[in-house]
């Protein structure tokens, strides 16, 4: 082995070393603060998987640790703080709610599509946009539990829970559109003389369901306030509790229903609400959603 003691290249070396120690001291602490350690925990949902929210969320910590699995409770927000996710899922006494999107919030940032799953131990992983429906498909009255990890990575921690019906959350309306315009960009625009054999379906965006939609929640829709007009979405979901909607109208001979047509709908303003729905509960209406219609 040659040991090298030129006095001119050991100052060299050590300045170079310096410059490194530097580097490497701004990248791992920089200036920006925005991950403190006090800043509000991230949360990912499934919401995000049909709504305009991306599934990424905000990081909190430098990720070099493990990932940890903070928080979950039941809901459809994007992005919620760990103390509200804890207190809610405390709550309900450990228990998620049936058919309802679950919100997961781990120790830093992670997106939705690095995410996996383990549902009771199990190693086969579960994707993140399918872990709502297996949370929907388990065994009432019982105590599961549930870890994360980024692909490849080692598992995080497990929290415990149980699946009920609950009274569900609140649900919110995105959209609605007929006849390939929607609002609230566009005005809906309704046929002038619409042929016998044409449907103009209206068409409502919510979100608050699990994806797919299990067989205990569906969302229940109301025009203008008036409970003579009442819809659904997952609607075989409530004819399996006994709950019919007569507004509900068939397209065609096909066998698919949906709710409302446009041609029903003079010019003038309109509003939307919809809740969730259980066997059991009935979730308060959401905001109004403020649609307008017009005729040529």
């Amino acid at each position: 082995m040659r040991v090298v003691t030129n006095p001119r290249f050991l100052s060299v070396v050590i300045v170079i070393l310096f410059l490194v120690s530097v580097a490497l001291w701004v990248r791992v602490f920089p200036d920006d603060q925005t991950d403190r350690s006090d800043a509000p925990l991230p949360a990912v949902s499934s919401a995000e998987a049909t709504t305009p929210i991306s599934p990424t969320v905000v990081a909190t910590a430098v990720q070099l640790a493990p990932l940890e699995l903070l928080a979950i409770c039941s809901g459809q927000e994007a992005v919620i703080d760990e103390q509200s996710c804890k207190k809610r899922f405390q709550d309900s006494s450990n228990t998620l709610s049936l058919g309802e999107r679950v919100i997961f919030v781990p120790s830093y940032s992670v997106s939705g599509d690095d995410l996996e799953f383990s549902i009771n131990g199990d190693p086969t992983p579960v994707l993140f946009d399918v872990i709502d429906a297996a949370i929907s498909n388990l065994e009432i009255g019982v105590v599961h539990s549930i870890r994360i990890r980024r692909s490849g990575e080692e598992w995080s921690n497990a929290v415990e829970f149980q699946v009920d019906l609950r009274p569900p959350g609140l649900t919110s309306i995105y959209g609605i559109c007929a006849d390939l315009i929607c609002a609230p960009a566009e005005t809906l625009v309704a046929p002038s003389a619409p042929g016998t054999d044409s449907f103009f379906p209206l068409v409502e965006l919510v979100a608050g369901l699990t994806e797919p939609p299990s067989r205990h929640m569906w969302i229940e829709l109301m025009i203008d306030a008036d409970y003579s007009r009442l819809g659904c979405l997952n609607c075989a979901a409530a004819a399996a509790a006994g709950v019919v909607y007569d507004d509900r109208v068939e397209f065609g001979v096909t066998g698919i229903f949906y709710n409302w047509d446009l041609t029903e709908f003079e010019t003038g303003e309109y509003f939307l609400q919809a809740r969730l729905r259980n066997q059991m509960y009935v979730g308060e209406w959401s905001d109004k959603f403020i649609f307008k219609v017009r005729r040529p």
